[in-house]
């Protein structure tokens, strides 16, 4: 699944933002290590009502600052999440979401058009939110 908006931010602010968010759960895992490729932690992923699980976060990309790619494996499989944030001009960029989920054989799950109509305009809407509470911060 990939979703892509136009923020009217700059690019360096978003991605900064995005690799804050990684840079904590890499603290909270216990770790004073900065993101880099190749770096591996554990981190305790909400799989469900009530439910947490630990999976093994490992950067597979890392490109500052344009690039992030992340890999969460757990027992339910691997999931890839890949952000990419291109400027476009002083104060836009275009970022992209890309998350792709895989089982234990490695090949990757499809879900149903449905679940990804509603997924994708939620990540929509939460890349929205990261874009207001940095124009916010800005002030």
């Amino acid at each position: 699944m990939e979703v892509t908006i136009q923020a009217n931010v700059d690019a360096k602010s978003y991605f900064d933002f995005v690799l804050s968010t990684v840079q904590t759960s890499l603290e909270v895992s216990g770790s004073n290590e900065k993101i880099k490729k190749g770096l591996t932690f554990e981190k305790s992923l909400n799989t469900g009502f009530m439910k947490t699980e630990m999976c093994k976060v490992k950067v597979t990309d890392y490109v500052y600052p344009k690039i992030i790619e992340l890999d969460y494996i757990s027992k339910s499989g691997k999931n890839t999440i890949r952000y990419t944030i291109l400027p476009k001009g002083k104060d836009a960029c275009e970022v992209t979401y890309r998350e792709t989920k895989y089982d234990h054989n490695h090949v990757e799950k499809k879900i149903g058009a449905w679940s990804e109509k509603g997924y994708r305009k939620k990540m929509e809407k939460r890349m929205n939110a990261v874009t207001q509470y940095l124009l916010e911060q800005k002030k």
